[in-house]
């Protein structure tokens, strides 16, 4: 029987059994009415990523397609560079509410991939297993740490993180050697537009270096460009971000007084390959 999770107890193979998946040591996880696992240890029972209000906004907020062109332009290099001896197994790190899963799996569908994907947060991978699919297409999804991913070593091909907390190590441990790592990161113009508009002297996104232990660049490109919300629009973009709880009354209220709200997008795309 062929499996990629590892006990998060044990580090043992983890096989699934009708709705639960255990190890040879005995340790059990049951799958939940939504199809998801969790196997995030050691966290306690508070929430943990983002809240529910994000994530509905977040949903909201990438349903009108301002991002879409990044998640093409990742797709392109999925397709390129997911095949490894004939096999495509692609593991999303931190997939949020499953926006972006779903546009990569359906990407993929004809190549016959296998998709993973894991979030910190229960409620975010609530919501993307609504997104997950059936069947042959369906996303295997669970709750996990960024810093402790419930996966066997040398699992995936390919591996994505989009925003997401970053364990280096353990994305080299999860790849096959030659596999490759796709990473989105804000560039230092991404929402200025919407920081220029709540704060007097808004401030710059710190970039940092390209440069990952473990692993070879082999491609990078910046992808910039600007859109014009509509009030609702930009409410939804506020209720998304971490400024939503950083802000004070005053900022908020520069926020809802506007009709429209023009600012960059500017995303830096990352491909690596496995040393």
């Amino acid at each position: 029987m062929k499996t990629v999770y590892a006990c998060p107890k044990c580090k043992g193979a983890l096989y699934r059994q009708d709705r639960c998946y255990r190890c040879e040591n005995g340790h059990s996880f049951d799958l939940s009415k939504e199809g998801y696992v969790n196997l995030l240890m050691g966290k306690g029972s508070g929430t943990h990523g983002d809240n529910r209000e994000m994530l509905l906004a977040r949903q909201a907020f990438l349903s009108y397609g301002y991002y879409r062109r990044m998640a093409d332009t990742v797709s392109g290099f999925l397709r390129k560079f997911g095949v490894l001896n004939g096999e495509c197994r692609l593991l999303d790190i931190g997939c949020g509410e499953g926006y972006y899963t779903r546009i990569f799996r359906d990407a993929l569908q004809e190549m016959g991939a296998e998709v993973y994907a894991f979030d910190i947060s229960r409620e975010a991978v609530k919501l993307a297993a609504k997104r997950s699919g059936k069947g042959e297409e369906q996303v295997s999804l669970s709750v996990a740490s960024a810093y402790h991913m419930p996966y066997l070593d040398s699992s995936f091909t390919i591996a994505t993180n989009l925003f997401s907390p970053l364990a280096p190590e353990e994305v080299a441990r999860v790849l096959r050697d030659g596999g490759h790592f796709v990473m989105v990161i804000p560039e230092k113009e991404h929402l200025f537009g919407l920081k220029s508009a709540i704060y007097d002297t808004p401030y710059k996104n710190e970039v940092m270096p390209f440069d990952l232990v473990g692993f070879a660049l082999v491609h990078d490109e910046r992808l910039r460009y600007t859109v014009t919300l509509n009030h609702d629009e930009t409410i939804v973009l506020f209720g998304m971000t971490p400024y939503a709880y950083r802000t004070s009354s005053v900022g908020r209220e520069r926020i809802h007084s506007l009709d429209t709200l023009t600012t960059d997008i500017d995303f830096h795309i990352l491909v690596y390959k496995k040393a």
